[in-house]
């Protein structure tokens, strides 16, 4: 029983599907893009200006050819990541323009962040692929600066990648230098993310990018979300109908452009506060929300996205533990299959942390860990040993434990276990001392994947050439 929404049953999700159908068909959905609105007129859909009307049959077949599940190749062949089915793949923040010190005072995000995030990821036990945007620098020019943070993505990890979709150029950008490394682009090679604007829209950009990613068959995120009481309606069920729409609307598009596309159904929603009227992230409310993602995911039959240890706090505090792991937990035991912001991530997603990076990789470790099956093969119950023991009860030198210490629980690096004396006498005790150390460990052991000397140089020469000419 999934008790974030154990209410929500098929007939539920029918509603909200039927719901949306109906907004789709009499409102529709705006697309202020020239290339997309020609795209929908070719195929038959009603036209208003910049709003598109969809037809429930449209949707059906746009839905049909999107692939259950899709396999997003590496630079390293052995970090492959299959998107669906049973599986869980996690990446860090993404997109936010500061840093937040151990002080807690804020700065601008630069270049050097970009880069030390790489190599976090690169060596990171429990990520699976790196954020297109882990941060937004702010010491290179707005305009080119996804060429930096794509090159410092494809030399300094190894591991899958996103491509960039702040525009049409980042996307096609994105295609030319992943064409580079790999020589081709007929399977995919990363993963981009879509996301509408609220209520019941795509920006230009995004609308821009969607085009070039789906010609090219490259895997895409599409999300939609609301703040309820401001962009969306207060109520979750007001929000699924204009969150759901606007999702149905991108994946219709990208299945008119090119059939099979591979698409991850994304959806959320959070809170305003009636107090303040700020966003909030990593309430009941956004947990919520992951939950039905999963759900509106599994009813679509395609992946789905949910969001990762989010929270509004600014310190390695007990409110930043308690809303991270809450939403992990959640999007974990709900079946997400794709996770992002799954590390570092303060405060509504405006500020990423390098001690909070590696508190929430050990809340990544645990989450996988626990998702993991149980295993129940006959070694596994060693019914030969128990009646061998009998009642002697110390089955700590015996082969069957030894064979699998190493490797049968889950080790913290960072949490503590420890009894009180010992813990008293320990220095240092405060959990971001502690990250810092294990930080600048990690930091002081990355090394650079190996990657072909002319590859890198025709990178090299790309990036630079773009930035010249932009």
């Amino acid at each position: 029983m999934n008790r974030a929404i154990m209410n929500l049953d098929k007939a539920s999700l029918d509603t909200i599907h039927a719901y949306s159908m109906e907004i789709l068909k009499d409102f529709g959905i705006r697309f202020p893009a020239d290339k997309a609105l020609a795209i929908f007129k070719k195929h038959g859909f009603r036209v208003d200006g910049s709003m598109v009307h969809f037809k429930e049959k449209d949707i059906q077949k746009a839905l049909e050819t999107v692939p259950e599940a899709f396999t997003i190749e590496a630079r390293n062949p052995s970090r492959n990541i299959r998107i669906g089915e049973t599986n869980y793949v996690m990446a860090p923040g993404y997109g936010p323009p500061f840093i937040i010190e151990p002080s807690g005072e804020k700065r601008d995000a630069a270049l050097t962040d970009v880069e030390t995030f790489c190599k976090l990821v690169q060596t990171s036990k429990y990520l699976d692929f790196n954020s297109a945007l882990v941060v937004q620098p702010n010491d290179v020019p707005i305009e080119t600066s996804h060429l930096d943070i794509l090159f410092a993505t494809l030399t300094l990890t190894d591991k899958p990648i996103m491509g960039s979709a702040a525009s049409e150029a980042a996307a096609r950008d994105s295609l030319i230098l992943a064409g580079i490394i790999w020589g081709r682009l007929d399977r995919p090679l990363m993963l981009s993310l879509i996301d509408s604007l609220s209520p019941l829209q795509y920006a230009t950009e995004m609308a821009e990018a969607l085009l070039v990613f789906a010609a090219a068959g490259q895997p895409m995120i599409i999300h939609s979300a609301c703040t309820l009481g401001l962009t969306g309606p207060i109520t979750i069920a007001g929000s699924l109908v204009v969150s759901n729409a606007t999702t149905l609307a991108g994946i219709c598009l990208s299945q008119l452009i090119n059939p099979g596309t591979p698409v991850i159904y994304g959806l959320g929603g959070s809170p305003m506060d009636m107090r303040t009227g700020a966003y909030v992230n990593a309430s009941p409310e956004d947990a919520k929300h992951i939950a039905i993602s999963s759900a509106m995911g599994r009813y679509y039959n395609m992946p789905c996205r949910g969001q990762g240890a989010l929270t509004e706090s600014f310190c390695l505090d007990y409110q930043a533990g308690m809303e991270s792991a809450i939403m992990l937990t959640v999007a974990a035991l709900s079946g997400i299959h794709v996770g992002i912001h799954n590390c570092g991530t303060y405060g509504s997603m405006l500020a990423m942390s390098f001690e909070k990076f590696i508190a929430d990789e050990e809340l990544c470790g645990a989450v996988k860990k626990l998702i993991k099956p149980v295993e129940l093969s006959e070694d596994a119950f060693a019914l030969d040993l128990i009646k061998e023991m009998g009642t002697s009860g110390n089955y700590l030198v015996e082969t069957h434990t030894v064979e699998r210490c190493r490797d049968e629980f889950f080790i913290p690096d960072l949490g503590i276990r420890a009894i009180h004396d010992k813990w008293f006498e320990m220095q240092p005790r405060d959990i971001t001392t502690r990250a810092r150390n294990l930080l600048a460990k990690r930091l002081a052991e990355y090394e650079k994947p190996a990657m072909d000397p002319e590859i890198e140089k025709k990178l090299i020469q790309y990036v630079n050439e773009q930035k010249r000419n932009r």
